[in-house]
């Protein structure tokens, strides 16, 4: 009996401390597309992922949101022939979160008494670059950061968000880019 006791006391310690309500926060601010403006024709892309995970899920799901948003764009990627002149390079960065905060190590061993909050700075930037047949036409680079609060009181909030966030802000972020403007050469 004191062994289950044990074993649930250190589940209820593990659940604790890696539940918590996260907040994403995007550098630059990512605006809303307009619904009247048009995005650009983008004819060809080209996409790479910097990840400390083999095959990261991230990564694969944020190439599938690319092929939603520009449907029609060909994937130049592992072509060995120069690409187009209108072209859109993708390139994703994730950081390895490093695991739990020392301060939520704290909450998860005084059973979500003791609150704490950590914040990662960085843990994902989409770089974003728009050529076209003069050369560079426009540039861009979103810093994706996450601050985690963990509390016994964020345990519902945190069953009940089930968002892949960093995915949203990725779909997001590619839509405010791909908004029409003129380039900047």
């Amino acid at each position: 009996m004191g062994h289950l006791s044990a074993i649930s006391l250190i589940a209820i310690s593990l659940a604790i401390t890696c539940t918590g309500c996260t907040s994403y926060t995007s550098t630059p601010t990512i605006n809303e597309p307009a619904e009247t403006k048009t995005k650009e024709t983008i004819s060809s892309f080209t996409y790479e992922i910097d990840s400390p995970w083999k095959g990261s899920r991230f990564g694969s799901d944020a190439y599938k949101a690319t092929q939603k948003i520009i449907p029609n764009a060909q994937d130049n990627t592992s072509k060995l022939t120069a690409p187009p002149l209108s072209t859109l390079e993708i390139k994703l960065s994730e950081s390895s979160s490093g695991g739990a905060c020392t301060q939520e190590y704290l909450t998860g061993l005084s059973l979500g008494l003791i609150p704490s909050w950590c914040t990662r700075p960085e843990l994902f930037t989409f770089h974003f670059r728009l050529s076209n047949d003069h050369g560079l036409c426009r540039q861009k680079t979103y810093s994706i950061s996450s601050t985690t609060f963990s509390h016994l009181t964020a345990i519902p909030f945190a069953i009940v968000d089930t968002d892949n966030k960093p995915l949203t802000l990725y779909q997001a972020a590619l839509e405010d880019f791909l908004q029409k403007d003129r380039c900047e050469t």
